[in-house]
């Protein structure tokens, strides 16, 4: 068994490529090595590295968000056109194996662009979904701006083949020119975008990668869903409006019999505040969102369960009641039809977890 060396988030820091990131800086290790700064919080994880037994994968599962402002971002209302509030959730999904090597990388990305005119109230219907990019594949329409004729997902499907096989830390160190983008040819031939970004999500999926039942062999999904919520208001005299959009995402593993062996899953919150002149309220130098699964005890949600747990302690209960199962058999799951909460027939589940779980399931359905 070989030893995977904790990334070095600092060593991205050099470039400027971890704001808003929320990623944990740890020690790195290899060539080049950086020394976390000293006011790292004692809390974080520590410099070290993670065993990968012979046969087993880390699975690493990664959500970067952030209110979009200024260039392709949101926009307060005019009397001549709607305002935008739009945020921006990035997601990436990894596996490595004994050697220390990446066996396969996912990423994706989600934009929550909600519409509101010049009197503060919302244009787009509570409800609208939202495609990852992923998804959109050439509705995306990026392919007439590429300088190699490739949309977005093209490209992106050339990074992740570019970081298969290789370890976290060179994919830490893909050289970069001034402009962001990537100096390696065969890197080139397939992506022109500026990587910085990528390279701190994956980067960022590699460092939070743990082993937990996932095995050589198994196959990497990674799916999301994302919807304006019912939270969602409109502006007032006396109050801002609230344009809100829920992303769930996860990544999971599933072996060849169709069982799931490993899965991550994840939630942010996006919300963007406008007043009743169509302008946006938000701090807009502030701008990452918290998971509710990096809150934890900060999403106050403890207070309102009927079994005392919180968000994300219900989503580890949830987690550990997918693996051994088919996602036909996780979507046979009894919810009450009113709110998707878990019904109170399912014994083995409503212990652990009682919250609504139907973006769970919608999910892992996009495995299909």
């Amino acid at each position: 068994m070989k030893k995977l060396t904790a990334i070095a988030l600092a060593l991205l820091l050099c470039v400027g490529l971890l704001t808003g990131c929320g990623i944990t800086v740890v020690q790195y290790t290899g060539e080049g090595a950086v020394t976390p700064a000293p006011e790292t919080p004692a809390e974080e994880t520590p410099a070290g590295e993670l065993e990968i037994p012979e046969g087993e994968l880390a699975l690493g599962f990664n959500m970067v968000a952030n209110l979009a402002f200024g260039h392709s971002g949101s926009t307060n209302a005019t009397a001549e056109a709607d305002g935008l509030a739009q945020a921006n959730v990035d997601i990436y999904a990894v596996t490595i194996n004994s050697e220390g090597v990446i066996v396969d990388c996912k990423i994706d990305a989600i934009q929550c662009k909600v519409n509101f005119d010049a009197a503060g109230q919302l244009v787009t219907p509570v409800g609208t979904e939202f495609l990852s990019k992923m998804e959109l594949q050439d509705d995306y329409a990026m392919r007439s701006a590429s300088g190699i004729n490739a949309e977005w997902f093209e490209q992106v499907e050339a990074l992740e083949a570019y970081c298969i096989g290789k370890t976290p830390e060179e994919v830490a160190n893909i050289a970069l020119d001034d402009a962001g983008k990537a100096t390696d040819a065969d890197l080139i031939a397939g992506i022109t975008m500026p990587l910085g970004d990528f390279i701190a999500g994956v980067v960022g999926a590699c460092d939070k990668a743990r082993v937990s039942g996932a095995k050589e062999g198994d196959t990497l999904y990674m799916h999301s869903v994302s919807a304006v919520s019912d939270s969602s208001a409109n502006a007032s005299a006396e109050a801002d409006g609230l344009a809100q959009c829920d992303t769930t995402a996860g990544a999971y593993t599933i072996a060849a019999d169709g069982t799931i062996t490993d899965i991550e899953l994840d939630c942010v919150q996006t919300k963007i505040n406008i007043n009743a002149a169509g302008e946006i309220t938000n701090d807009q130098e502030n701008t990452a969102v918290t998971t509710k699964t990096d809150l934890e005890y900060d999403y106050h949600m403890q207070g309102a369960s009927p079994i005392g747990k919180e968000w994300f302690e219900q989503t580890n209960f949830f987690e550990d009641y997918c693996k051994g199962k088919t996602v036909d058999a996780i979507a046979a799951t009894e919810v009450n039809p009113e709110n998707g909460h878990v019904a109170e027939s399912e014994t083995d589940l409503v212990a652990g977890c009682t919250m609504n779980i139907n973006d769970f399931v919608a999910v892992l359905n996009k495995s299909a």
